[in-house]
């Protein structure tokens, strides 16, 4: 490597956290840091904070090497920069770096699944949405947001046991260890307090009850396995989407997507393929090759 060549960062920012990788320009990964969420659409300025938070720490970590942000060409994937309004809004705002390009979470994941050749993703975390890449071109599916869409992931699969929770405190369907299991990991005795503590939460929140949820299921808990039923529909559904454009991998990753898989429909299953690399080095990806178009 030569002096004075530049360095390249990914960032990967999503619901409950902002991961980033710092590499030389022979492609060495130097370091590796998280930060907060990274949702743009929910929260731009703490969006921004997060990202500068991971750079710092990166920095910070390879401090003899005296690398300035004036040296680093970034490539940052965000929840929420699928709406045009947010992505222009985080475009507009200065940037320190040498370059930067800006996608979303799944664009980026899907180009370090596949290691930047064509594919399909499906990112089942805080949130859900998949994406194919075919012929240079990204489709994005799902993503719609917490509160309108989602389906099938953490926040869901958490939404919809605090909903259960709810209706067997009123008395309106039977107790049961889901329902315990709710109170017990949000600290709630009551109804009220159930209602008090999730009014205002983030989808984080909710997804912290998911692996709860899918280990109820798997220990075949009836209301359980009925709600994780319901999201793996909706999650094969979307695979089969993609897979009408005949990618030629499949791959899905995040949180819950582990647990989740064994629950997806034999056809889906017998499709999928590991992710190649992490998404925070798919954004590596997409920054070296915006510099060389």
């Amino acid at each position: 490597m030569q002096i004075n060549s530049p360095y390249f960062i990914g960032i990967d920012g999503g619901g409950t956290k902002c991961k980033a990788r710092l590499e030389d320009a022979d492609g060495v990964l130097l370091a590796e840091a998280i930060a907060g969420p990274a949702n743009a659409a929910r929260d731009i300025e703490g969006t921004l904070d997060s990202i500068y938070a991971a750079c710092d720490v990166l920095l910070a970590k390879v401090s003899k090497h005296a690398i300035s942000y004036g040296q680093i060409h970034a490539g940052i994937g965000l929840a929420g920069v699928n709406l045009p309004n947010i992505k222009q809004s985080v475009l507009s705002r200065a940037h320190p770096f040498l370059s930067l390009q800006l996608s979303t979470d799944l664009h980026i994941a899907c180009l370090g699944a596949h290691n930047g050749n064509d594919g399909a993703i499906i990112i089942t975390g805080t949130g859900s949405s998949g994406a194919v890449i075919a012929q240079g071109e990204c489709l994005e599916v799902g993503g719609h947001g917490f509160i309108v869409g989602d389906k099938g992931s953490g926040a869901w699969l958490g939404k919809m046991a605090v909903s259960h929770c709810l209706e067997a405190l009123d008395k309106l369907r039977p107790h049961c260890n889901m329902t315990e299991q709710v109170l017990k990991i949000l600290a709630c005795k009551t109804a009220y307090d159930l209602v008090s503590a999730t009014i205002n939460a983030k989808p984080s929140l909710f997804a912290q009850l998911a692996p709860m949820l899918l280990k109820l299921a798997a220990e075949q808990q009836t209301s359980a396995v009925s709600l994780v039923n319901e999201g793996a529909h909706y999650i094969s559904q979307l695979a089969r989407r993609l897979l009408s454009h005949a990618p030629q991998r499949l791959s899905i990753i995040g949180g819950v997507s582990t647990l989740l898989i064994p629950w997806l429909d034999s056809d889906i299953k017998a499709t999928l393929s590991d992710a190649i690399l992490p998404p925070e080095a798919g954004a590596i990806i997409l920054a070296k090759t915006q510099l060389t178009q």
